[in-house]
């Protein structure tokens, strides 16, 4: 039954669902475009949020849509992050900066079904968007299952041109044993994938480069998928 869970809707503020969220509920938020002045923050292990008809989370202020602390067992799923007009690091956080947070190979966090797009539902000169990166993953044992992270290359007037919605990596991985079974990204203006931990392993890629770069793009040496010098162990990544 739903006495553990917390069904928020569109007008219902990220501190509002952080409250819940602290108080041990799980959340499930409805179909709807969440205009966040703050994160969604899940200080919870083993807390689940769920969008239903994927919930677009949208940054107002810079701030990353959803942070996730360093506790095991999260679930996150069923939404769509979205970059706002101020500059987010990053749309989902996921474990603290700079954290060794080593998770739990018998209780990974998960993020299942979850995409984030810079730019597209709006006029790119208007009302222009940025962020770092879409999604960083600071902490261990954290399973990604389909997830699509787009820079736009195309939006409401037409194609995305002069490297417009600027993001530098759809995906970073600090965090060590951290597992992708399906990831894609598209049309950064850096790595596409950043991986920096041990012992990952991806099972299925998709990459797209941007359509819009200038010659420095290729100086540069950008990757779709950029393995860090400082790795030193892998699970023979199948890509």
């Amino acid at each position: 039954d739903f006495s553990q869970v917390f069904v928020a809707n569109e007008g219902t503020s990220a501190q509002a669902i952080t409250a819940k969220l602290d108080q041990g509920l799980h959340v499930v938020l409805q179909p709807g475009n969440y205009h966040l002045t703050d994160s969604i923050k899940v200080n919870k292990a083993n807390a689940v949020v769920l969008g239903l008809g994927m919930a677009t989370l949208i940054s107002t202020t810079g701030k990353p849509c959803i942070e996730v602390a360093d506790v095991d067992g999260v679930r996150i799923a069923g939404v769509l992050l979205q970059a706002g007009e101020a500059k987010s690091d990053a749309l989902l956080k996921w474990g603290t900066d700079g954290g060794k947070f080593a998770g739990a190979s018998e209780d990974p966090g998960v993020m299942s079904d979850v995409f984030a797009r810079v730019g597209g539902p709006t006029d790119q000169r208007a009302h222009p968007v940025s962020a770092g990166s879409m999604v960083v993953i600071n902490s261990g044992h954290v399973v990604i299952d389909n997830t699509w992270l787009w820079r736009a290359d195309h939006d409401v007037t037409g194609s995305v041109v002069d490297s417009h919605n600027p993001v530098d990596s759809g995906a970073v991985i600090n965090g060590d044993d951290v597992i992708a079974y399906g990831l894609a990204a598209e049309h950064t203006l850096g790595h596409l994938v950043q991986w920096n931990g041990n012992n990952g392993q991806t099972i299925f890629y998709q990459a797209e480069y941007p359509y819009d770069v200038t010659e420095d793009y290729a100086a540069k040496k950008f990757a779709a998928y950029k393995v860090s010098d400082a790795v030193t162990e892998d699970r023979k990544s199948v890509v």
